[in-house]
């Protein structure tokens, strides 16, 4: 109960951060209008109660290790995000959201990690993956990975509920980032296109309700 009350805090305490930085629309950056592009695709956000699990579903990641999202995730705090390496309009955002928070997040979280999950199984082999994380300057603790084909649907309802659980069109994926608990547990959804200072600050934040 304690820390179901704490993850309800943290909650609030990102819905204020939000307002407290939201530019006017007089100085919009660029980021933006991508916000604003991927508002139609936007699903709740907030803490996640109770927490969720996650399963034991086969992945591969961009170094060609074959493991499980369950594996991937326990004991590490994680910010995790879905993508494809063929998107050229939010995921190249996102990539580049998550390039500067761990350039801010350096080492200040120890075990700290972040995923970056294939929607497009099929297209992205290991070699594409690879690639991406490497056109984005990622570092050491930045994990691609692709699961399966037949765990994809399940896996949208897994971390952003049964709104997204039915996919329709071929980018169905939120801007969204999902932090993980080091238990591996989804523990807070994030907004849309969330600052780079906002994910670091929610990292913090969920790394120290243990």
């Amino acid at each position: 109960m304690q820390r179901r009350s704490a993850l309800l805090a943290l909650g609030a305490a990102a819905v204020v951060w939000t307002r407290a930085h939201a530019q006017p629309r007089s100085a919009a950056a660029p980021t933006d209008a991508a916000r604003a592009a991927a508002a139609s695709a936007h699903f709740p956000f907030g803490p996640v109660v109770p927490a969720r699990p996650m399963p034991a579903w086969p992945l591969t990641t961009h170094t060609g290790q074959a493991t499980t999202l369950r594996t991937l995730t326990q004991g590490r705090l994680t910010a995790l995000q879905l993508m494809f390496t063929g998107c050229s309009a939010t995921c190249p955002i996102q990539g580049a959201i998550f390039a500067e928070a761990q350039r801010q997040l350096g080492a200040r979280v120890a075990g700290a990690q972040f995923v970056s999950l294939s929607i497009d199984p099929l297209s992205d082999t290991q070699q594409a993956l690879a690639a991406w994380l490497k056109n984005l300057g990622a570092q050491a603790g930045w994990v691609a990975a692709a699961p399966r084909m037949a765990e994809l649907d399940a896996l949208f309802e897994l971390l952003s509920g049964p709104r997204i659980g039915k996919r329709s069109g071929p980018d169905p994926h939120t801007g969204q980032v999902y932090f993980l608990s080091r238990r591996g547990e989804l523990v807070y959804r994030s907004a849309d296109l969330p600052p780079p200072e906002q994910i670091v600050q929610l990292m913090r934040q969920i790394d120290s309700l243990g």
